[in-house]
C-alpha cells in the first residue's frame, strides 16, 4: 500500500490561480480535493506500524508564497512555528534522520513546459496572498490510477492516537 503523512488543504484561491497561470504553462494540475501539504513521504508499506503517538502542534500552518522547485513543480509554500515537527518526529521514530531535507509546501501543477515567459512576471503577483489552514494530520493511502492519485484517509493522528 502507497502511504504518506499529510494535512488536507482548502485553498479559496486556487481556481484563480490555476486559471491565471494555465495561460503561461502546459501541465498536470492537483485536483482541488487532493490538495495538500505532505509531512512525511513513506511509500509501499502497511500502515499498521505507522500508527503512532504524535504531538500535533497546537497552532495553524500559513500559506504564504508561491514557487517552484527546478521550474517542474509549482507549489504554494507553508509555514508555521513548528512545521518541522511531525516530519522529525518520524524520523526520530523510525530512524530516517539522514534523509532528504523537508521543505514544506503545497504541490499545485506538475510543470510539463513554461510556454511564455510572462509566467514569472505573473507568479509575482500570487507571493503576498496568505491565508491559514488548521494542523490536521492522516496517514493517507494512495491509490494509482490512470486518471490521477487517489487518496484516502486511513488515520487521523491526534496526541497519543486515534482510529478514522
Amino acid at each position: 500500500m502507497r502511504l504518506f503523512i499529510a494535512t488536507p488543504v482548502t485553498i479559496p484561491i486556487y481556481s484563480a490561480i490555476k486559471n491565471d497561470l494555465s495561460k503561461y504553462i502546459e501541465g498536470k494540475w492537483v485536483e482541488g480535493w487532493n490538495l495538500h501539504l505532505t509531512h512525511k513521504f513513506i511509500g509501499e508499506d502497511e500502515p499498521e506500524k505507522y500508527k503512532i503517538p504524535l504531538t500535533i502542534p497546537d497552532e495553524k500552518i500559513k500559506i504564504k508564497g508561491i514557487g517552484m522547485f527546478n521550474n517542474k513543480i509549482l507549489y504554494l509554500k507553508a509555514e508555521s512555528k513548528n512545521i518541522q515537527s511531525i516530519n522529525s518526529q518520524f524520523n526520530k521514530h523510525f530512524n530516517t534522520e539522514n534523509e532528504k531535507p523537508f521543505t514544506p509546501h503545497i504541490t499545485l501543477c506538475r510543470i510539463k513546459d513554461i510556454k511564455d515567459k510572462k509566467f514569472f512576471d505573473e507568479l509575482k503577483k500570487w507571493e503576498s496572498k496568505t491565508f491559514e489552514i488548521p494542523y490536521k494530520v492522516y496517514l493517507y493511502k494512495s491509490t494509482l490510477t490512470k486518471k490521477g492519485p487517489v487518496y484516502e484517509k486511513i488515520y487521523e493522528y491526534k496526541s497519543g492516537g486515534s482510529k478514522i
